[in-house]
């Protein structure tokens, strides 16, 4: 198959943001070209990294050459996105023939610095993981602990580790105890489409007036520029420079708007809320808070997290791909993404 990765094409807004992406692209290309595959890349000049291009890459930049141009003289069967939300997005696919394959890339959860997952749909709210694998999939067990005990270790450490809770039971939030608040770059596809919150002051305000009496420990997401982040005195805010997992054993339950970090407090075991759209709406992982009707304590929050355990297993041990090892072509070849990259 003729496969076209883009990176950034057309994006106005910082696309130097899609410049982090590359290496994901690279890997994987290189191994879908070991596997008989033929290349071909589309990208925003300010999105490429140039360490991963190569003297046998083949490289087209937006400006230079017309994305219909270079899908109509390779004869591309195949676009490969990341994200695949915006606006820009939606000019790619605009002018490309009406059987072209879309593929969606995004980045993963546990953890998202190293993961990534790829799909025919979408990605994040768009995603339709019980049509991508999650209805077959089997739970097992076992396998979901050992791989959940790797993936904590190597967030929290041992000693850490070894004074969690039992994930296995039903979580209820405790507001005696601090509740932890993660924010969103309110410049992020998922807040400007997928949110009924933009503005992560409002968030804040709205949870104060609700909770008067609550401790909130916000933190600013680290890639985001806040210049309205109010002040009160039940709310103190955590420095995004260290971990935030530094206190979780000392929070009562986590608030936050589809943010990856819900995932990852659910996986420790802790209560989480989320408002908004994302891969995990309906799935359990996480109460589902309607943000237009919040009940009038957060203690109310309660929910059953074994719902979820097949949705966890999936994440983990399926969906969620090594970056490093994308590399890897037997790996790959292993991997749903035969599925992905085939007509």
């Amino acid at each position: 198959m003729k496969i076209l990765f883009t990176l950034g094409v057309y994006q106005k807004d910082r696309p130097e943001r899609w410049a982090s992406k590359h290496s994901v692209f690279a890997g994987l290309s290189n191994s879908l070209a070991k596997l008989g595959h033929d290349i071909f890349f589309y990208c925003n000049k300010k999105s490429v990294k140039p360490r991963f291009i190569t003297a046998n890459d083949r490289y087209y930049f937006e400006g230079e050459a017309s994305l219909a141009e270079v899908v109509t003289k390779h004869d591309i069967r195949c676009v490969v996105i990341w994200g695949g939300r915006t606006a820009a997005d939606d000019r790619v696919r605009s002018e490309c023939p009406a059987d072209t394959k879309f593929v969606y890339a995004e980045a993963g959860w546990f953890p998202q610095s190293r993961t990534c997952y790829f799909s025919d749909f979408g990605t994040n709210a768009s995603a339709r993981f019980v049509m991508e694998g999650l209805v077959p999939h089997q739970f097992d067990k076992p396998k979901f602990m050992r791989a959940r005990r790797k993936i904590l270790l190597s967030s929290i450490g041992f000693l850490n580790y070894v004074k969690l809770g039992e994930f296995f039971q039903t979580k209820k939030f405790d507001s005696s105890k601090p509740i932890f608040v993660p924010l969103q770059d309110e410049a992020d596809t998922n807040i400007v489409l997928s949110s009924p919150v933009e503005k992560m002051a409002d968030f804040i305000n709205t949870l104060v007036a609700r909770y008067p009496t609550v401790q909130f420990v916000v933190r600013p997401h680290p890639r985001a520029s806040y210049t309205d982040l109010p002040l009160h005195a039940n709310v103190s805010y955590q420095s995004a420079q260290i971990s935030p997992y530094t206190h979780f054993a000392e929070y009562g339950g986590v608030v936050g708007i589809n943010s990856t970090m819900l995932l990852q407090y659910a996986l420790l075991g802790v209560p989480v809320a989320g408002v908004g759209q994302g891969i995990a709406t309906g799935s359990g992982a996480y109460f589902d808070l309607p943000y237009d009707q919040l009940p009038e304590q957060l203690d109310e929050i309660t929910y059953d997290i074994n719902s979820s355990a097949k949705f966890f297993d999936y994440l983990l041990r399926n969906k969620q791909l090594d970056v490093k090892k994308l590399r890897n072509a037997k790996y790959v070849s292993k991997s749903y993404l035969m599925r992905n990259f085939s007509i």
